[in-house]
């Protein structure tokens, strides 16, 4: 997995931008997992298409390369996450395939990306 992110001591992700990651924070919730954090940080108003600064990666991002394909569906089902790409050029269906994500995850990132150009190029 090619996520760019670097940890401190206790296994957390730091950013550039903040010294460390909170325990609740919605970007590092989404990397380990903890999609009830990551779910709660949105209905609490937290922004779907944050990202951490210096990599470029949101939540969707983080929740494909991980191979987390329930994170992923709630994301683009019920917060309708953004396509867009990371720092390094790299969208979420990319890093699908550089993750080499489930089979499952990588159809419906696929399909999701291509109803999302489709919506863009409608509106």
């Amino acid at each position: 997995m090619v996520l760019f992110l670097q940890f401190d001591e206790q296994n957390r992700p730091i950013l550039a931008d903040r010294g460390r990651y909170a325990d609740d924070d919605m970007l590092a919730c989404a990397y380990r997992g903890e999609n009830e954090k990551v779910l709660a940080a949105l209905a609490a108003g937290a922004d779907i298409d944050m990202v951490d600064a210096p990599t470029g990666l949101s939540a969707l991002h983080i929740a494909v390369g991980t191979n987390n394909l329930k994170l992923t569906r709630a994301l683009l089902e019920q917060y309708r996450a953004g396509f867009f790409p990371d720092q390094a050029g790299r969208w979420p269906s990319l890093i699908a395939i550089e993750c080499d994500v489930d089979e499952e995850l990588a159809d419906y990132i696929i399909e999701a990306k291509a109803r999302f150009l489709e919506q863009e190029r409608s509106a």
